[in-house]
């Protein structure tokens, strides 16, 4: 439930009905009004800075009833105490991690199955329940590496791509046609198979439909930190909630759908001399001096135009238009006990996608799942990407419970006589849900990375106020798409507002 507004909070915010505008030369009160919207990882971050800064007045508006935004922990009915992740996964990286150092000085990281029997064997199968050799595995993986490798040194090295407007997948196929050349056969099919499953992985990391849906000339402006990868058993979403203990309860609102952004560049308006006014949907109104925004660029893509007055600048709403908002979505299912091989924690589906898009989507979307986690022993999670997600959650648990059962069953064949008893189907919705409308972006075939700068740059007032700022995952250039970008760039627009207010 949303903390309930002392008086004195309402009526400190609250737009007036008429008071005198500041002249537009002068400079904004030095503990500026600041409105937040959303209270994803990036806004809380923001807000926590500029509160332990000594700029406590401000309010975060979340247009849902929790906080978080697309870093979203549930606990499983069937193994009470384990957590599982509905949004960001994966502490990605250890160097210059933001979230990595919050999990370490919380405490927050163990080892990710203690107290389960699960190992690290991953079974890589055909449909027909073949197992795939590991010399054809270990090849392609150190083939397909190099290629990705080669993807990125496009943009690092500011080289030009083979083909105007080229594509990471046509790139990759391209290049790996050339390198099995020498295989016929069944060892060439396996491999094309196994470059499949690869592109399949790579677009649920990418947040792409396909890989030549992805720029190749800009793919590596995104930079990976070194390290490995960490889950946080206790959810991902305690650390969001580590960076709100700094943030008064009453400043964050629950339940608040924003529906008007009313900014002004002259540096007031009818809103009692302050530059920004924020409605919400319940109709109150938020008067401020500035205006953060961290929607998800999903929503911006529906919204924008009719969510601010006046609309943006036009280089905004391109930047917003350009970059790609892709969807990646989740199964996880709980049942009634342990489902792989003992000491097996993934089952790698090697699908056959050759004529893949030529089949109805109803046929194809289970395909678009690479593998099954076992996160317990009774419990796996698949991930999808692109339309077939799409199409995924218009579907009943019911239909796509019965669809992986039988893609699992088919594919552990030759090894499980019988699959256990699904007890419960859990699954995510990001493209449906109204306030995400996708997962996360990638730049698309035809975009520059520099849209990504666009999109963070901040609308000054005439006088150069800062007006209307904006941050979240697609406003990082360098880690764009990933939770701590999102982090990153709250702290950032935070440090914006403190630079100029000279706290």
């Amino acid at each position: 439930m949303a903390a309930e507004r002392s008086s004195s909070f309402s009526d400190a915010y609250a737009a007036p009905d008429e008071c005198d505008s500041c002249p537009p030369e002068e400079k904004p009160t030095k503990r500026p009004r600041v409105i937040v919207i959303g209270a994803g990882i990036s806004g809380i971050a923001a807000a926590d800075v500029l509160c332990r800064a000594g700029l406590g007045d401000i309010v975060v508006l979340e247009a849902t009833d929790r906080i978080g935004g697309r870093i979203w922990s549930i606990e499983i009915e069937s193994d009470k105490g384990l957590k599982v992740e509905l949004g960001a996964n994966w502490i990605h990286g250890i160097d210059l991690n933001p979230i990595f150092c919050i999990a370490t000085k919380h405490n927050l990281l163990s080892t990710q199955y203690k107290g389960r029997n699960l190992g690290k064997k991953m079974m890589f199968l055909t449909e027909t329940g073949d197992p795939i050799h590991t010399r054809i595995i270990r090849d392609v993986d150190l083939e397909y590496g190099m290629l990705i490798s080669e993807c990125e040194e496009f943009y690092k090295q500011q080289v030009a791509t083979p083909c105007e407007n080229d594509s990471v997948g046509a790139y990759v196929e391209r290049e790996f046609e050339e390198k099995i050349s020498r295989f016929v056969g069944e060892e060439r099919r396996l491999r094309q198979l196994m470059l499949g499953q690869r592109l399949l992985g790579e677009c649920i990391i990418s947040g792409a439909h396909s890989m030549h849906d992805l720029s190749l000339s800009e793919v590596g402006c995104f930079e990976e930190l070194d390290g490995v990868h960490y889950v946080i058993p206790a959810g991902f979403d305690s650390v969001v909630h580590m960076l709100k203990k700094s943030i008064p309860p009453e400043r964050i609102l629950l339940n608040r759908p924003v529906t008007k952004v009313s900014w002004d560049c002259s540096g007031a308006i009818e809103s009692g001399g302050y530059p920004v006014c924020v409605e919400c949907e319940n109709g109150e109104k938020f008067a401020g001096d500035v205006c953060l925004v961290t929607a998800s660029l999903g929503y911006l893509k529906q919204h924008a135009e009719r969510l601010f007055w006046p609309r943006l600048p036009e280089f905004k709403e391109n930047a917003i238009r350009n970059i790609a908002m892709g969807t990646v979505d989740k199964v996880i299912l709980e049942f009634d006990r342990q489902v792989l091989p003992d000491e097996v924690f993934r089952l790698e589906m090697v699908w056959d996608r050759r004529n893949m898009e030529n089949e109805d989507v109803a046929q194809r979307w289970i395909k678009k799942i690479p593998s099954f986690e076992a996160v317990s022993e009774n419990v796996l999670v698949g991930w999808l990407s692109g339309k077939e997600a799409e199409y995924m959650e218009k579907l009943t648990d019911e239909e796509v419970g019965k669809r992986c059962c039988e893609a699992i069953a088919a594919f552990l064949r030759k090894t499980t006589k019988h699959l256990p008893n699904l007890k419960k189907v859990t699954r995510t919705f990001w493209k449906s849900n109204p306030f995400t409308l996708g997962s996360y972006c990638h730049i698309p075939v035809g975009t520059e990375a520099l849209e990504i700068d666009r999109l963070a740059e901040p609308i000054c007032s005439n006088s150069n106020v800062p007006v209307l700022l904006f941050a979240g995952e697609a406003t990082h250039s360098k880690f764009y798409s990933s939770s701590h970008g999102a982090l990153l760039s709250g702290e950032r627009e935070a440090k914006r507002i403190i630079d100029f207010y000279h706290h």
